[in-house]
């Protein structure tokens, strides 16, 4: 009966062992499902980009995604990208001049008009140590 004790002994200890395990591998599939899905959530129209802050110093905002809405108001081609210049009106009604790099890439064979509506979005980079806080298109398409 001893042998028999043992056994059943052995055998709880090892099924636990199993059941934390899997415990485990089933929390760290939850946390990497959701940082997936939040890498891969596109920025809202309007996702709430701090104007005072993107007019002060915008290399505070490296690395960060906004999409807007707005109008095309000038813009300053360069070989196969170009500077524009982007109004862009908050919930508030403030008004703001966003200067944006618009590459090749980025346009998708899109011809950029001024006094156009148009849907950008971009992603505030630090080109070099000197240049920073610089409003890089990803996307951009007409409304």
């Amino acid at each position: 009966m001893a042998r028999r004790r043992a056994a059943k002994k052995k055998n709880s200890s090892s099924s636990a062992l199993v059941l934390t395990v899997v415990a485990v591998g089933f929390v760290l599939a939850v946390i990497v499902a959701v940082v997936m899905f939040r890498a891969g959530e596109k920025p809202q129209a309007g996702s709430d980009i701090p104007l005072d802050i993107l007019a002060a110093n915008a290399s505070q905002l490296s690395k960060n995604n906004y999409a807007l809405d707005g109008t095309v108001i000038d813009r300053f081609p360069r070989g196969n990208s170009e500077l524009i210049s982007f109004l862009y009106k908050d919930a508030s009604g403030r008004e703001c001049i966003i200067p944006v790099c618009v590459s090749d890439e980025a346009r998708n064979g899109l011809n950029i008009n001024r006094d156009q509506q148009y849907r950008i979005e971009f992603r505030v980079e630090d080109i070099n140590p000197k240049v920073r806080g610089v409003c890089v298109a990803t996307s951009i398409q007409s409304k």
